[in-house]
């Protein structure tokens, strides 16, 4: 296997296990205990992966980038934006964040809708399509998180209202809440689920059980989760309305 392909590899087992120790990534790809020791330092270097105590492996989460993010899980955000989607009513108005799992969810959509977003890979995605009216919260470019924030974006986002806030997480935990990695993001975030009827949180298993510096919302406030796995951790008291989309 090539080392591009065997590196892959490697980050869609510790994506679907969360981690891995180099003992079994050895075993399943029949490569030596070094190899995989040089993959996981090419994968540190990109801010992939990183070494947890005992040799276990682990994706960096708040390392990577945008697009390192985007290629992790991508059934899993495919199965969560069909569901989210079938889950809005015709005729909403949406404030749709940014985000792999949000373009997921804007890509199973089904107009007429009115979609508002800081994220330009949602408004080309959609641009052209007459089903949907779109409104582009512009702002100070984020090349890194690829959205627009900042005081300008708060700005033309005052002027609006929506029937649903569609919000991706960076961190949700059951007792700290939604958080962001970057505090402009999670303005934007905090202001959408102020201006919107309901609100609804779309998380990979990647997201739960981590907290990031910048609260964006506690789970009280949130009105439905969608997940791709159980949530163990969440407990059987929440009043949260919770869809699994499992495989």
């Amino acid at each position: 296997m090539h080392k591009t392909a065997r590196q892959k590899y490697v980050l869609d087992i510790i994506s679907e296990q969360g981690q891995a120790s180099i003992t079994e990534l050895a075993e399943r790809l029949q490569v030596s205990a070094d190899t995989i020791r040089r993959d996981l330092t090419d994968l540190e270097k990109q801010g992939l992966a990183q070494k947890n105590h005992g040799g276990a492996i682990a994706l960096n989460l708040s390392a990577m980038n945008r697009q390192g993010r985007n290629t992790l899980l991508p059934d899993a955000k495919r199965r969560l934006g069909q569901r989210v989607a079938e889950s809005v009513p015709a005729g909403s108005t949406l404030f749709l964040d940014a985000g792999s799992t949000m373009l997921a969810v804007a890509t199973c959509l089904q107009g007429p809708l009115t979609i508002i977003t800081p994220s330009l890979d949602i408004a080309q995605h959609v641009s052209d399509r007459e089903d949907i009216e779109l409104i582009l919260l512009g702002g100070k470019w984020d090349q890194k998180q690829r959205l627009f924030a900042g005081s300008a974006t708060l700005s033309l986002l005052s002027r609006y209202r929506a029937d649903i806030a569609i919000l991706g997480a960076c961190a949700i935990h059951a007792e700290l809440g939604l958080s962001a990695s970057q505090e402009a993001d999670a303005e934007v975030k905090r202001a959408m689920l102020a201006a919107s009827q309901e609100r609804w949180i779309v998380a990979d298993h990647l997201k739960l059980n981590r907290c990031e510096p910048y609260l964006v919302s506690g789970l009280s406030e949130i009105h439905r989760l969608f997940l791709d796995r159980p949530w163990a951790e969440l407990g059987e008291s929440s009043a949260l309305q919770v869809t699994v989309c499992a495989s």
